[in-house]
């Protein structure tokens, strides 16, 4: 039961087992599981991290972390968020990258393609960036 669950079947063998699962902090403590998939777009490869804000028709998520490390155009970082709004139909994403340190070279990343995948019914939403933005710009993608 729960999340990874397949993981660890063979690690019990006692009839009582204790389990977890990942819950909201407001009443009746929902979430709402999305596959991210974020391809970049730049000319360098750059150390920092990568966040990313679902909208949609019925509300919008905070910024949640898909990847930290180094990050190289062209590959694609994917990642779950549990988000405790269920956005609807998704309608745009926000991209943010940042290094946490000044580079006197502005280097520039961008979102190439934002997909996610809703985990409540399969659904998926493709995105579209266009160029490449310097760190702490947010970038809009829009359906492509």
């Amino acid at each position: 039961m729960g999340h990874y669950a397949d993981k660890f079947k063979e690690k019990f063998k006692n009839d009582f087992v204790k389990l977890y699962l990942n819950t909201g902090e407001a009443k009746d403590f929902p979430l709402w599981r999305y596959k991210v998939a974020v391809t970049l777009s730049g000319k360098s490869k750059i150390k920092g991290y990568v966040n990313v804000a679902l909208y949609g028709t019925d509300g919008n998520t905070k910024q949640y972390q898909i990847t930290s490390g180094t990050l190289k155009p062209d590959n694609t970082y994917t990642a779950f968020i549990d988000a405790e709004t269920n956005v609807g139909k998704i309608t745009k994403v926000k991209f943010l990258w940042n290094n946490n340190w000044i580079n006197p070279t502005f280097p520039k990343l961008g979102a190439a393609t934002i997909t996610v995948e809703a985990g409540q019914n399969g659904t998926e939403f493709r995105f579209c960036g266009s160029g490449t933005v310097r760190e702490d710009v947010l970038q809009t993608l829009t359906a492509c």
